[in-house]
């Protein structure tokens, strides 16, 4: 089957996630894949927006992969990139569809390339199966714009053939957006084991990091964004014992405000900012923790979805306290499956209970582990979601 992935990241810069994984499995079993991403803005690489490049044999994730990574012509100037992409995609995705003769698209943007990538797919009587992670225009915080984008990706969800979800409450989402209720399901978030997987804890490490035996160790990986939640954690950080030390690895948009909140409050040597980590290195790093955290504020951006972060830390064995995401709650019950509920206002002090008992946390941990493995790996659902894909008829998008 020839494929193409169309999304609106930068596919090369872009932290590896889902659509990843997913096209090059995807290659690896034996599917043409076809990927076409917008390039980020990058002022000292200009000259390499002006044409479209095309990159053959391509793979970030697994050796024996191999896609074909299409980039469009683009601005590459902030402000301007996604602009650019908007009018120059529309071309390449004709051309990629004709000439590679694309049997199926699996799509991803909404806002920059869905609309063209749903006009082309009627057109030429090409299905195409959208895939909902989170809510694309709550991310946008220009009120006029954010209307703009939500009208954009009502229109992509409302003619897909299919719409495939992570949660029932984004099923829930893309019915409201448009879409008809036999034309969506949910399809589970998946981990790659191969990097994801419980490890002894490195002692080289430890020392590195000036971690103590005797220190319970808190781990935060994610995107630095303002709801994010670890400002909450920070500020309360006094409350919890002297030994405690949390690592957070990660970057984006709210890093240098978390820097700098960290260095005014003098916690450089309990709370250890490391920045980008290749995803390869990150399962050692959780391997310190005795426990993971994903303390999203809840709200429109957040609460119905099912985060990956929480699912890699289940795959290391590690148990997880979340804030109440509807979208999450809902799949990982409390105290079941490696989950640890509790709202912002308390979730330090329930994270202190928690850590002064070791052989709760490790039942829980355990219980993740076991659930993850058996509902969660890639490798599995690539195959399932293959068969979904190829299931889904050439009829015409209505």
């Amino acid at each position: 089957m020839r494929i193409l992935i169309i999304h609106e990241i930068d596919w090369e810069k872009k932290v590896i996630f889902e659509p990843h994984h997913l096209a090059e499995l995807f290659s690896i079993q034996g599917h043409e894949v076809f990927v076409i991403d917008c390039a980020q803005p990058d002022s000292k690489n200009f000259m390499k927006g002006i044409h479209t490049r095309i990159l053959s044999n391509y793979s970030r994730v697994y050796d024996d992969a191999n896609i074909t990574l299409i980039r469009p012509a683009s601005f590459l100037v902030k402000g301007f990139n996604r602009i650019a992409h908007f009018f120059s995609c529309k071309k390449v995705i004709e051309k990629t569809i004709q000439e590679r003769g694309i049997e199926k698209i699996f799509l991803y943007g909404s806002i920059t390339n869905g609309v063209q990538t749903i006009k082309i797919a009627q057109e030429r009587k090409i299905p195409v199966i959208y895939r909902v992670l989170d809510i694309s225009h709550e991310l946008i915080n220009m009120k006029g714009i954010k209307q703009i984008a939500k009208k954009l990706e009502s229109k992509v969800i409302s003619n897909a053939n299919l719409v495939l979800t992570t949660t029932n409450d984004l099923s829930l989402y893309a019915i409201e957006m448009g879409a008809k209720k036999s034309n969506v399901e949910v399809f589970p978030l998946g981990v790659n084991f191969q990097d994801f997987k419980p490890m002894e804890k490195s002692s080289e490490l430890q020392k590195e990091l000036n971690i103590k035996e005797n220190d319970k160790v808190i781990v935060f990986v994610g995107t630095m964004y303002t709801f994010t939640g670890i400002k909450n954690i920070i500020n309360k950080f006094s409350s919890l014992k002297k030994n405690v030390k949390f690592i957070i690895i990660g970057e984006g948009p709210n890093y240098n405000r978390i820097k700098s909140i960290v260095k005014s409050k003098k916690l450089e040597k309990n709370i250890i900012l490391l920045g980008f980590i290749p995803q390869k290195d990150i399962a050692k790093f959780i391997a310190l923790a005795d426990i993971c955290l994903n303390p999203f504020e809840v709200n429109s951006i957040t609460d119905r979805i099912l985060p990956t972060k929480i699912l890699e830390y289940l795959a290391c064995k590690k148990p997880v306290l979340s804030t109440p995401l509807n979208g999450t709650k809902k799949i990982l019950l409390n105290g079941e499956y490696g989950m640890i509920y509790s709202t912002e206002r308390d979730f330090v002090v329930k994270l202190s209970e928690l850590l002064d008992n070791e052989l709760k946390l490790k039942e829980i941990g355990e219980k993740g582990f076991e659930y993850v493995v058996k509902n969660h790996d890639w490798q599995k659902l690539s195959n399932q979601l293959i068969k979904k894909i190829d299931d889904v008829s050439r009829k015409e998008i209505e």
